[in-house]
């Protein structure tokens, strides 16, 4: 029988799926803490905005009142003298404050919270979704948690590729792949819940691997996609270095500049230079505050020259499409409560897929060596 036979009616005979079997068994094991808690932590972040507004309990947003940043750059200045600050968030209404982001000394981040109309530092209760999104997509450990955190991930997309090959029972009993007999013994429901959760969540699973390599290498990933379709709108425009650049202008300079441009767009945030001479970013949402996907990327010199303009969310192609769903896709937070609640509920397939997963293993080996030991 050939091959093409047996991965069609017996693929449990391939040595491929033997091989590949070993595969998930041993990165599955190495990464179920991981599954485990990036799961859990995207389920909770779906409600991130939700959560916030809760903590924002109190602050109030009034735009004509609202104090210029060059007063909350100053303030926290003189409280965090040691803190240089590299981004500032401008208050809206589901986040009636300004939220400032500062470097701590031992190059972690610290987020303060100031009242918009006077200024003054706010005991905001944020601290749990803080640390939550801390852990998410640093893993509690800055710019080298981000990077493993990326690395795991990819492995995540090797175990829904394998997972996948794992899946197919064959022929006959392919529909069996697809749910739960709720008849069988636990040992039988453990198993069938794994298949079934993982054959109806590969799509997204997928997905949320391919985007931990588009952040790790979006370069890279732009090259790869440019082969399927070229990115057009989507493609960061190339910063020009300004020919001389003359005295530094403040950040309010920056942000009246930015409102300037997009009247009828709304000033999200502004990223500071890391050192004198470089650049200002500043980010327009549009056409909604706190619209991530669709927003105005001017880049100013130090003194204030608009270097260039990106109008990311514009989408001319198929490989723009591509790039532009890499974060909706995988935080599930734009189009409304039911895709929140699907989003927050497919997180949660991870850490079920995991237990499920571990538990497959405790079945098949651990659980016979362990009765061995006791005898």
């Amino acid at each position: 029988m050939g091959f093409a036979s047996n991965l069609v009616h017996h693929p449990r005979k391939l040595w491929l799926r033997r091989a590949l079997f070993q595969v998930h068994l041993w990165l599955g094991v190495l990464l179920s803490l991981y599954v485990i808690v990036i799961g859990f932590s995207g389920s909770v972040l779906v409600w991130e905005d939700e959560l916030q507004a809760r903590a924002f309990r109190g602050q109030t947003y009034d735009a004509a009142h609202t104090l210029p940043a060059s007063q909350i750059v100053k303030t926290v200045a003189n409280a965090y003298p040691k803190e240089p600050l590299y981004y500032l968030m401008w208050p809206q209404e589901n986040a009636p404050v300004y939220t400032a982001y500062l470097h701590t000394e031992n190059k972690g981040q610290h987020i303060v919270r100031l009242n918009a109309t006077t200024g003054e530092i706010v005991p905001i209760r944020s601290g749990f979704i803080d640390w939550m999104h801390d852990l998410h997509i640093y893993l509690l450990m800055g710019q080298t948690g981000f990077i493993v955190n990326c690395v795991m991930g990819i492995g995540l997309l090797v175990l829904s590729i394998s997972g996948l090959v794992l899946w197919w029972p064959g022929l006959r009993a392919w529909a069996r792949g697809f749910y739960v007999n709720l008849r069988a013994g636990w040992k039988r429901i453990n198993f069938d819940a794994h298949n079934a959760i993982g054959i109806w969540t590969l799509l997204i699973v997928s997905w949320w691997g391919f985007t931990a390599i588009a952040f790790l290498l979006p370069a890279q990933v732009m090259k790869a996609v440019s082969v399927i379709s070229p990115v057009k709108a989507m493609r960061q425009p190339d910063v020009p270095k300004p020919q001389h650049v003359g005295d530094a202008v403040s950040l309010q300079t920056i942000a009246d500049r930015s409102n300037q441009l997009n009247p009828s767009a709304f000033l999200s945030g502004v990223s500071l230079p890391d050192a004198p001479g470089q650049n200002y970013v500043a980010y327009m949402d549009s056409p909604t505050p706190g619209d991530f996907s669709h927003r105005f990327i001017h880049t100013f010199a130090a003194d204030g020259q608009l270097l260039s303009t990106w109008h990311y969310g514009e989408k001319q192609s198929l490989g723009d499409w591509i790039l532009w769903l890499v974060y909706p896709l995988h935080f599930g937070t734009l189009w409304g409560t039911w895709v929140k609640v699907i989003w927050s509920a497919l997180g949660m397939s991870l850490p079920v897929l995991s237990i499920t997963g571990l538990l497959m293993y405790w079945n098949r080996y651990l659980g016979k060596r362990w009765k061995k030991l006791q005898h």
